[in-house]
């Protein structure tokens, strides 16, 4: 059963207003490396967590493919590494994305029929430039680089799981501190559409090692996630993050590389099931992007209308029943001791109810 955001001028007016600041601030942190150079992230033994085309600041954290995670203690900017200390061992949860969306205060309303739409997702490219090298000939292109035909091959793939999407192709270049600010309006235009949750497409700059996987006896990029710790809606967005790369761990293991927490919003503030998507780096082939991101779409429409929606309705139904069950119990109980002190013992209870029944056969 599908589900849809209801609107709520007020409230999406004070959340533009609210973070516009945040978006001012974030020319400020958005800052990318110059191709070829990456940060790398360190476990307390020197072992490599991470390696990324984005600057990494204390407090960040990491939540790595085995789902152990990681704070960064300590960065050498001049050396570009970082070290991180162990946080915790996270045993990841599928949390209902309606129940997300009540945890905001946010209405929910019942779709038409089973047989109509899926849902809609949003779609759209902050930094339209990227591009991946070895099948572009270069890491960006300005313009519609590389980066949106991973867009287009996402969109594709959903659609043919019968989920209407509304895929923005809006330029926000150059690619540069501001991108964000300008790509924010395309964020509200989305919004407007009432998606049930919106993603942000890039890829990463990194070695092609970093991403590179094989699952389904193809070579395919991996995915990793990226949660601005700058958001008021960042306890939601730390549940959703968990619960897509849950199911993507459940069908697929290792698609979804890890989770990064990062310094920033990235207009995350504007819906709190919104998402940004790094699919393989600039040093990976296109192909191999296109193949990640269609399995992704595929935990995506199992996650919001597939058997992981199901398996928690039929979880929250059947906590429903054992809670009528437990309370049918209890009052059971009730009536029955209220009987038993009524009767003055249970030796007088037991002798009135035999006589009730006697009374009843004769009848």
């Amino acid at each position: 059963m599908v589900r849809r955001l209801a609107a709520f001028p007020l409230l999406f007016c004070l959340l533009c207003l609210a973070g516009s600041a945040l978006a001012q601030e974030g020319d400020l942190w958005d800052e990318f490396l110059p191709t070829g150079e990456y940060y790398t992230l360190l476990d307390p033994g020197g072992r490599v967590l991470l390696e990324t085309g984005r600057r990494i600041y204390l407090e960040d954290q990491y939540l790595t493919q085995d789902n152990r995670l990681y704070e960064v203690v300590e960065v050498d900017d001049a050396a570009k590494t970082a070290r991180a200390k162990l946080v915790a061992e996270v045993e990841l949860e599928v949390t209902p994305w309606s129940q997300l969306r009540r945890e905001l205060g946010l209405t929910a309303v019942e779709a038409a029929d089973e047989g109509g739409p899926r849902g809609t997702i949003a779609l759209y490219h902050t930094h339209n430039a990227e591009s991946y090298v070895p099948t572009d000939g270069t890491d960006s292109i300005y313009g519609k680089g590389g980066i949106h035909q991973v867009g287009a091959t996402f969109a594709e793939a959903l659609k043919e799981r019968g989920v209407t999407v509304h895929y923005s192709e809006k330029l926000h270049l150059p690619h540069d501190r501001g991108a964000y600010r300008r790509s924010r309006e395309t964020v509200l235009e989305l919004i407007s559409q009432e998606p049930d949750a919106i993603f942000d497409v890039h890829r990463d700059a990194a070695p092609s090692s970093a991403y590179a996987i094989q699952l389904k006896d193809q070579w395919m990029t991996s995915i990793q996630f990226v949660v601005g710790r700058q958001n008021q809606n960042l306890g939601v967005n730390r549940k959703y993050a968990e619960s897509l790369k849950k199911v993507a761990d459940d069908l697929y293991p290792g698609l979804v590389k890890g989770i990064f927490y990062g310094r920033g919003n990235y207009n995350q503030d504007l819906s709190p099931l919104s998402l940004l998507l790094e699919v393989g780096a600039h040093t990976n082939s296109r192909p191999a992007a296109e193949r990640g991101i269609s399995l992704f779409a595929e935990v995506v429409d199992h996650y919001f209308y597939g058997p992981s929606a199901e398996a928690a309705s039929r979880s929250q139904a059947g906590a429903a029943r054992r809670s009528a069950l437990g309370l049918g119990l209890f009052v059971s109980a009730g009536v029955a001791v209220f009987y038993v002190v009524n009767a003055g013992g249970v030796a007088p209870a037991l002798e009135r109810l035999k006589g009730a029944l006697r009374l009843r056969n004769r009848r």
